[in-house]
């Protein structure tokens, strides 16, 4: 690798689920963490791609295939942080694997999962609640099948025309026929379903049936019109350049994706870049060979899908590129919408602070030197008049005359002498409370005169009273009330006797009966 932005090509179109079967043997097939995770190991070992996709047919998917991506992703999100023995476990994969995976993502590598939704009918009906579940990062929207009139099968059959399997139909089906029917296909499904990226527009190509030169060149502009309105990428993919297929056909193929390039410069439509890789060995394949044509229209950034949206990656991050980014304060959302292919480090440029750690410590600062609390203020909690102090700065949206008038009040009201105290009037229900105390006082000679058991009555009886005022003063106005004899109420009680089980009664039998026999 001669040229370091080849690695810098995101890579968008991946299939981690391995190659096309024959066509009545493809089943779905399930991802799993460890599948996702090794996919995106091949490439940090290389180092190359440095942003790469997966993107699996819509027949492949299964209900296991959102619980897959969501565990890949906290491994990815494990091995970032260095904790290489928690992602291995999360992944299951060796350590060694989650090592190689973390300094790729240190290096600057980031990874995408998607899905490439077709018009397969062997998908699943429910197919698009599975992509829901897979919070795909990017949707390449493409088209692989067109309803033709089989000879043997009748109408509306779905035709696999870029399959070699069915190459035969190609002498019922006319190449414009192909054309006609696939562009009206993908252009009512670019219109009306979700997408990010028109994935390889010229896959009916690819086993050498084009239309007419100008008809071709009229799709062209249908579709990045399309995309133009929708904010759409197109794909450019190098499959076809990489498989085994005549030369001719090659550059065909190269000089139809340098013309889609430029009149997708001229309309502001952004370009992607995808491998189409169904095996690890060809993620970035031929990618040396579209680097050429970038070059050739002066394309400098392309598209990557990061989390629903399309960021751009700049093949050559120059100091001046750089510096416009930062003045115009675009910031990436999320870790891996990064504007260069190369870390600042990389470029010999200085470390840039964090944004946002200014504007913390300046809010932070900002309250240390707001108004205290009112509570503080020694006009409010001192009675003294000679305390003069101006009135805190008021933070209350108030306006200037309605401020002024308050604190002249204020003023006023401190400078006036402070009035006299007021004597507190006697409460009138506490006098004949008073007044009934000493008439209570004959009753004690009557207690003294009562048994010795009766005087540890009363004073149980005071010592509750004085818990409380209410009880002496209900005591006291009450008239006196003849009491009971001494000896009934000043009795203590006993103890409540237990019991007597049958064995305790047959023991006092016993005893009775021997008490008996010694009189005798």
């Amino acid at each position: 690798m001669t040229d370091p932005r080849i690695a810098a090509i995101p890579d968008i179109h991946g299939h981690a689920k391995g190659e096309h079967r024959p066509f009545t043997e493809e089943r779905p097939l399930a991802y799993s963490a460890r599948m996702l995770f090794l996919w995106f190991y091949h490439a940090c070992r290389r180092l190359s791609p440095r942003f790469l996709m997966v993107a699996d047919h819509a027949n492949y998917l299964t209900f296991e295939d959102p619980g897959a991506v969501a565990t890949v992703r906290r491994a990815l999100k494990l091995a970032q942080a260095g904790d290489l023995i928690g992602a291995a476990e999360t992944a299951g994969v060796d350590p060694p694997h989650a090592a190689i995976v973390s300094e790729g993502l240190r290096r600057g590598m980031r990874f995408a999962i998607g899905a490439e939704m077709d018009n397969d009918p062997r998908a699943r009906p429910d197919a698009q609640n599975i992509v829901d579940a897979l919070r795909p990062d990017g949707i390449i929207r493409s088209v692989h099948f067109v309803p033709i009139q089989h000879p043997e099968k009748g109408a509306d059959w779905p035709w696999p025309f870029d399959s070699e399997e069915f190459i035969d139909l190609y002498e019922a089906v006319s190449t414009e026929t192909l054309w006609e029917l696939y562009t009206a296909k993908l252009f009512d499904d670019l219109e009306k379903l979700p997408t990010h990226i028109a994935g390889h527009f010229y896959v009916p190509a690819t086993l050498g049936r084009w239309p007419a030169q100008r008809t071709l060149e009229h799709y062209e502009d249908r579709l990045l019109d399309i995309c133009h309105q929708r904010g759409i990428a197109v794909e450019i993919n190098t499959r076809f350049l990489y498989r085994d297929h005549p030369d001719d056909r090659k550059k065909k193929y190269l000089d139809a994706n340098a013309r889609l390039i430029r009149k997708a410069k001229a309309r502001g439509v952004g370009v992607a870049i995808g491998s189409d890789a169904h095996s690890p060995k060809d993620q970035g394949n031929a990618f040396d060979v579209i680097l050429g044509l970038l070059d050739d229209a002066h394309i400098n950034e392309l598209v990557f899908p990061v989390a629903g949206r399309l960021a751009r990656v700049a093949l050559r991050a120059t100091r001046e590129h750089l510096e416009a980014q930062a003045q115009a304060g675009r910031q990436p959302a999320v870790p891996g919408s990064s504007i260069t292919g190369y870390g600042r480090a990389e470029l010999g440029l200085p470390e840039e602070e964090p944004v946002g750690a200014g504007h913390r410590e300046g809010g932070r600062a900002t309250r240390e030197s707001g108004p205290k609390k009112r509570a503080g203020d020694s006009a409010r909690t001192s009675k003294r008049p000679a305390v003069t102090t101006p009135p805190a700065t008021s933070t209350s949206r108030r306006s200037a005359d309605s401020t002024s008038s308050a604190t002249k009040a204020k003023a006023a009201r401190v400078a006036k002498p402070a009035a006299p105290e007021k004597k507190k009037p006697a409460r009138p229900p506490a006098a004949p409370a008073k007044a009934k105390k000493p008439a209570a006082k004959p009753s004690r000679p009557v207690a003294k005169k009562a048994a010795p058991a009766r005087k540890s009555v009363a004073k149980k009886s005071s010592s509750k009273s004085a818990g409380g005022k209410k009880v002496a003063k209900k005591a006291s106005s009450k008239k006196p009330v003849r009491k009971k004899p001494a000896a009934k109420t000043a009795a203590p009680r006993r103890p409540a006797k237990p019991k007597r089980t049958a064995a305790g009664s047959a023991k006092k039998s016993i005893k009775k009966k021997k008490t008996a026999a010694k009189r005798r």
